[in-house]
């Protein structure tokens, strides 16, 4: 792409205490392949030494701009007021969110999602993986992450946007403030993202971006406490979902479990376990040729034993994440 063709883009991070993730990024980010863009660090009440670091190195740092958010206001969701310091401070139209403990896959990040705006799409959904380490939480982040991944891009695909992920999401400033940001869900903990995009994404404004060079890349949770607390903020969200796009999502995770339901059912009865096991065969051939295909166009590399042991999971891991997310009422960003 010719240089006349990039947009003025101001990439945001908010960072709680992300000290360490903050040295890693920063640099990665300023080495981007990309003529210009400003970036917005929004720190976020932190107390690791994070304001000395951001001080010191905007006096040399032209494109940095630190902003700072040394309380909440009142009532209001810590992280969502953050970033909407950091927006509205932003120099740029192009907006382009990601979090402290990722790091882009490649120097043109910036290039791929940008290319994606035109003078109707509102909203770029990118894709953001998470670091493949040994150990068998990690492959379950990593699965759930790919399979939530396919959901919201296809939908999107599909002219039916619902989400996006903070770790890699873009949209126009001026569609942030014409609809009043993160209003009626600002005292909401979590959403910032996906209720963003649930509420103002349609079929005409959105558009998604899939190549590795447009991809980041996350650090996962360590334990699986930390795993869990961070799906239920995330699932606690769903419940404030357009009700159509609800209403769909909903028919999906039934029909996931129902299948289960109903193969399990056959195959404890012994007249009719040939034909569950066929069913249960075929399911996992679909799953085969589908999520093979799209593992590669999406640059995940899920192997396919480890997306049937995922699909024998995720109905059981759903529920009872579901479950404590309705419950806790008390879920908190940090």
């Amino acid at each position: 792409m010719d240089v006349k063709e990039h947009k003025p883009v101001s990439v945001l991070v908010c960072a709680h205490n992300e000290l360490e993730n903050l040295q890693r990024l920063i640099p990665a980010i300023l080495k981007q392949n990309y003529h210009l863009f400003e970036l917005v660090i929004i720190n976020d009440r932190s107390s690791d030494g994070t304001y000395e670091y951001l001080e010191a190195l905007r006096k040399t740092e032209k494109r940095l701009k630190v902003v700072t958010a040394d309380e909440n206001k009142a009532g209001m969701d810590s992280k969502k007021y953050a970033l909407t310091l950091g927006i509205k401070a932003a120099t740029h139209e192009y907006l382009l969110f990601t979090d402290a403990d990722c790091l882009p896959c490649n120097s043109n990040w910036i290039l791929q999602m940008q290319s994606k705006f035109t003078q109707n799409i509102d909203f770029v959904l990118g894709i953001s993986q998470y670091e493949r380490k040994p150990g068998f939480l990690n492959l379950l982040i990593r699965s759930e992450t790919f399979y939530t991944a396919l959901q919201y891009i296809s939908f999107a695909i599909r002219k039916r946007p619902y989400m996006g992920v903070g770790r890699n999401l873009a949209y126009k400033k001026s569609v942030f403030l014409e609809n009043k940001g993160f209003h009626p869900h600002m005292y909401l903990t979590g959403g910032d993202d996906d209720l963003f995009v649930n509420r103002i994404a349609n079929a005409e404004n959105t558009e998604v971006s899939i190549g590795i060079e447009s991809q980041t890349v996350s650090i996962p949770k360590a334990t699986f406490k930390e795993w869990i607390m961070q799906k239920k903020r995330h699932y606690s969200v769903g419940k404030y979902y357009n009700f159509n796009k609800k209403w769909l999502l909903g028919l999906l995770y039934i029909s996931h479990l129902g299948i289960f339901v109903s193969i399990f059912s056959l195959v404890f009865c012994e007249q009719y376990f040939n034909f569950g096991l066929a069913a249960l065969g075929l399911r996992w051939l679909v799953m085969l040729i589908v999520l093979n295909e799209a593992s590669k166009k999406m640059r995940f590399g899920i192997p396919f034993w480890q997306n049937i042991l995922f699909d024998l999971f995720y109905p059981i891991f759903y529920i009872f994440v579901g479950l404590q997310s309705l419950r806790n009422k008390n879920i908190q960003w940090k």
